[in-house]
């Protein structure tokens, strides 16, 4: 079994690149539609 502290790391970077594919996502939708009124 892998360590905890490679456990969390592996967690923070998994979780970090969710958090930067959702904002750049989001934005680039934001930036398409102005008014952000379709989800």
């Amino acid at each position: 079994m892998p360590a905890p502290a490679e456990l969390i790391g592996a967690t923070v970077a998994l979780v970090g690149l969710g958090i930067l594919t959702l904002f750049s996502v989001r934005s680039i939708t934001r930036r398409s539609a102005p008014s952000g009124t379709r989800r």
